[in-house]
């Protein structure tokens, strides 16, 4: 177990180098003139511009700022932003707002997308069940944005149910609507995740040799076809919790959540490569991470696997 899970950390290291390397790229390929951007419509005086690019060591190559930007990130030192602040103090106020949506997004997929996948693949065939997978296909479907928008008239504006917005300090109700959007499509691909295993494992010889042993329809879901059915989903859901971290940008923007999503789009728009990078390699460590885990899990579960 100890060296499966050496090999696991160190193969995270060139995932972890390879992902900040293209990002920075892509941060840096972007046109336009950041310092520029700063003053907006205002005249630059070019000896204050060229004294910014100094401080920020935009006057220098791509490769330099990359590895100076490594360098300083050992130390957990990302730099300062435009605005003067530091970036590990941007990150730590966005991060908690964006936790806990997609822990409320992970629980109510989570929950819904376990109960409505089981009961259409216990009750395959019937009219629930087709009205199950057309609502699923339709959460595929249909671009996130739109379904963000349709609750928000619906739900928040039509019914007054639930805040329209979020906002900067935003408590459970607040959430509550973009934790649903979030979880929307994630909830759908459970749904027919768990369909697909319950219908396959209702015809298994273990399952008709409990029927006949006597064993009530109760007990012969819950302890044989539910656990063997829900193992590729739980193998989803640790996964999807760094998906749906990295995924919360256009949910916070319909909602206003000064969340890591907000914050990462406002990054990409001025240009700022040291907190771009700096959010998504905490996004992709967490992905990798919960990656890890669930290799971990099936390490336990399954022996071979550790000898793979």
């Amino acid at each position: 177990m100890g060296k499966y899970l050496l090999r696991r950390i160190l193969q995270m290291i060139p995932v972890i180098l390879g992902t900040t390397l293209l990002i920075y790229a892509l941060v840096f390929a972007l046109p336009g003139d950041p310092v520029r951007a700063m003053f907006g419509a205002r005249p630059v005086n070019e000896a204050v511009a060229a004294q910014i690019r100094a401080e920020y060591n935009l006057d220098k190559p791509f490769i330099v700022q990359y590895l100076l930007f490594l360098k300083n990130a050992m130390s957990l030192n990302f730099g300062m932003t435009f605005s003067g602040q530091p970036v590990i103090s941007v990150i730590g106020r966005a991060f908690p707002v964006t936790i806990k949506l997609s822990l409320m997004a992970f629980v109510f997929e989570g929950i819904f997308g376990v109960i409505f996948g089981v009961i259409s693949g216990l009750k395959k065939g019937k009219w629930y069940d087709s009205v199950i997978l057309i609502v699923s296909l339709l959460l595929i479907s249909v671009p996130t944005f739109v379904t963000g928008f349709v609750m928000q008239y619906f739900i928040g504006v039509k019914w007054q149910i639930l805040p329209v917005t979020a906002g900067g300090s935003p408590g459970f109700l607040d959430l509550l609507m973009p934790a649903m959007v979030l979880g929307s499509v994630s909830m759908a691909y459970i749904i027919r995740l768990a369909r697909t295993e319950v219908s396959s494992n209702i015809g298994e010889d273990y399952v008709r040799t409990a029927r006949a042993k006597g064993m009530s329809n109760r007990s012969v879901v819950m302890r044989h076809i539910l656990r063997n059915s829900l193992i590729p989903v739980v193998t989803y859901l640790g996964t999807d919790i760094g998906t749906l971290m990295g995924g919360a940008m256009i949910t916070e923007r319909i909602f206003n959540i000064q969340g890591v999503g907000n914050t990462l789009y406002q990054a990409i728009l001025r240009g700022e490569g040291p907190l771009v990078v700096s959010i998504v390699t905490i996004l992709v460590l967490i992905f990798v991470v919960c990656n890890l885990v669930v290799d971990m899990l099936y390490a336990v579960l399954d022996p071979r696997i550790r000898y793979a």
